[in-house]
């Protein structure tokens, strides 16, 4: 891990004295290159590929430009490493260009029954959907946010609250792990259940225990990050191995019961919380850890269909090349399937130009938010989007009959499951004024030196709102993003801030290149 800066002085209590932001750059500008960047990058594949030169493209190349003008930003350090709007473009430019042309070249597709006559005419129209939304997408972020009262009150974290609590909440956390493995006979017997995929089936109807069993590994995290952050932030090698701690940590609590984001977003949350709280993660080293975490995906997707299995791997009695043709985990399914939605939606889109399914009128979203209801309370719930995703692209009847799909449509998808092409324009609205607020919320806490902000941001800033939908969302925000804020909640102070007036005013230094004198002698400077 790539360290640009330390965010604390000596005394461990003072946050840096830069603020992370936008840097001087025209928009205009940014906006050309991306724009001729894709259309060079789509006339050299039409070259490569002939199967590319048909009508789709070209709206899958302006979707590709709009979003892609973030990246521009955040390569050009306009954008934090961190900030939302950037990490959100690194993933939309795979989302809504790399991944429909990749289908086209690679010719993978769902192998339903019945497909659709025209795959690229599918990806076109739902590209046109996406070209659309995202102008309303860029519309929604163009409005200025508004400047952070001076006088407003000022929320302190107190220690001596939060320490106290944080490691009850531990303790309770950890108390209902131990619960969940005596139930089914002691730690081991319960390790060697969830890594069964036919076995996991038993952990139904404990959803609740689950989420209070899995909270204490990003619970103890922050606790320590918190309390050793002066002392994190010198010893570069302690920090990555606390990183590392809560991987495996993670994995074995949570990880193993085939789920990639009990894993994946608790880490991802606890570099934000690093590099907003203790150290400046570099894009350099944001590039080292996102290829790792592709390789663990595609690990963990061979994992989660082999389940013990992989084990013949370590005795070599199986290659890995060997189980991932046995369970069907490549690397296109990686790239496709798990990094993109683009053939899921443009089959529902296509289904429902067809006249093959009628938009579900928002019963989807009910059903998802239906998740956080006990059985015992809400026995028969309304219709989730397993149920109509399940009918729309298998035919009527098909979930009834018991054969429920398990598809992830994403934000757009799921809109147009439910309010068809309008829907899926006007979800890219929503999206936009989440990226607004989490962008307002990150401003804040790279700026602030109070805690809470620094703490609760990590938790939302994950961008799995364009890939998921909102029972994913749902269940993200109350397993990761709950335990942690309602201890930092209950650990708040209020007083009320100085007037400006009254103000010491801050030092102001000079801009420095990156490795300069300037740089290494100031405190806290960093050129990210």
């Amino acid at each position: 891990m790539r360290i640009d800066g330390p965010l604390l002085s000596a005394d461990g209590n003072r946050a840096s004295d830069r603020t992370p932001g936008p840097e001087p750059g025209s928009l205009v500008a940014d906006y050309v290159v991306s724009a001729v960047v894709l259309t060079s990058a789509s006339a050299t594949l039409i070259l490569i590929d002939p199967r590319l030169r048909h009508w789709f493209l070209v709206p899958v190349t302006i979707a590709g430009a709009l979003i892609a003008v973030d990246v521009v930003r955040w390569l050009r350090r306009a954008l934090d490493t961190f900030h939302p709007q950037g990490i959100l473009a690194l993933l939309g430019v795979h989302f809504f260009y790399l991944a429909p042309i990749l289908h086209v070249m690679l010719d993978r597709w769902p192998t339903l029954e019945p497909g659709t006559s025209d795959w690229r005419s599918a990806l076109g129209a739902m590209a046109l959907v996406n070209v659309v939304g995202l102008f309303l997408y860029r519309f929604v972020l163009s409005f200025r946010d508004r400047s952070p009262d001076p006088r407003r009150p000022v929320r302190q974290l107190d220690t001596r609250n939060f320490y106290p609590l944080g490691l009850l909440a531990v303790a309770l956390s950890m108390a209902a792990f131990a619960v969940l493995c005596a139930r089914f006979g002691g730690i081991s017997a319960y390790l060697t259940l969830v890594a069964e995929d036919v076995e996991r089936d038993q952990l139904a109807g404990l959803g609740w225990l689950l989420l209070l069993a899995e909270a204490f590994p990003m619970l103890a995290f922050a606790l320590a990050a918190v309390r050793w952050r002066a002392a994190l932030a010198k010893r570069p090698g302690a920090l990555v191995m606390l990183v590392v701690l809560l991987a495996i940590v993670q994995f074995t609590v949570g990880g193993l019961r085939g789920s990639r984001s009990n894993t994946v977003y608790p880490i991802l949350m606890s570099l934000v919380l690093v590099h907003l709280l203790i150290v400046r993660i570099s894009r350099r080293s944001l590039l080292v850890i996102s290829l790792a975490t592709g390789a663990f995906l595609y690990a963990y997707g061979i994992y989660k269909d082999a389940g013990t299995e992989v084990l013949d791997v370590a005795r070599g009695s199986r290659s890995v090349q060997e189980l991932s043709a046995d369970t069907g985990r490549d690397l296109p399914t990686l790239l496709l399937g798990d990094f993109g939605r683009a053939d899921i939606q443009a089959l529902i889109l296509d289904r429902q130009l067809h006249g093959q399914g009628e938009p579900a009128l928002g019963i989807t979203y009910l059903g998802d938010v239906s998740i956080l209801v006990p059985n015992a309370l809400l026995p028969h719930p309304p219709r989730d989007k397993v149920a109509v995703g399940t009918d729309v692209m298998y035919g009527p009847g098909r979930f009834e009959s018991g054969n429920p799909s398990s598809r992830v449509y994403g934000l757009a998808g799921e809109a147009v499951l439910n309010f068809g092409p309008l829907g899926g324009v006007a979800s890219f609205a929503v999206l936009g004024l989440v990226i607004r607020l989490l962008r307002r919320l990150y401003r804040r806490a790279a700026a602030e030196p109070a805690l809470p902000a620094k703490l609760l941001v990590p938790l939302l800033s994950v961008p799995a709102f364009l890939a998921n939908d909102l029972d994913n969302n749902t269940w993200f925000l109350v397993k990761y993003a709950a335990p942690l804020a309602i201890v930092t909640w209950l650990s708040l102070q209020k007083r009320r801030s100085e007037p400006a007036w009254a103000r010491e005013p801050r030092p102001r230094y000079p801009v420095a290149a990156r490795g300069s004198v300037v740089s290494a002698a100031v405190p806290g400077y960093s050129s990210t």
